[in-house]
């Protein structure tokens, strides 16, 4: 009885989302910033679940904003999957001030547990 409670804990844990970033390639989104440092973010889960995201462990002076065709919302977005179970955005870090560090990284969690680490 206690193992089938243990396997059923870890079970319910564990994250069905799973997400993955790459170099951003092709044109970029007429919603975003030029000047952004961009990543192709790829989301895939139970299809018609709504996931949030939102990013955490940006520097000071830096954006992250999740960008589709028509908007960019900045620091955390509402995902609701496709049919497919997949979703893409353009994951942008934005330099906003002057005086901030050369380079952000972020890390991008979701509301199930997955997490991915945009270096």
């Amino acid at each position: 009885m206690v193992f089938n409670t243990i396997l059923l804990a870890v079970a319910v844990a564990s994250s069905v989302t799973h997400l993955r970033v790459n170099p951003w390639s092709g044109a970029s989104l007429a919603t975003a910033t030029s000047a952004a440092v961009k990543y192709r973010l790829r989301v895939a889960g139970t299809p018609n679940a709504t996931i949030s995201l939102h990013a955490d462990g940006v520097a000071k002076g830096w954006l992250a904003a999740f960008c589709t065709p028509k908007v960019c919302s900045p620091m955390r977005v509402d995902v609701t999957l496709p049919a497919s179970g997949q979703a893409v955005y353009q994951f942008e870090l934005i330099r906003e001030e002057p005086g901030a560090p050369a380079h952000s990284g972020a890390r991008i969690l979701s509301s199930d547990g997955a997490s991915i680490i945009v270096k």
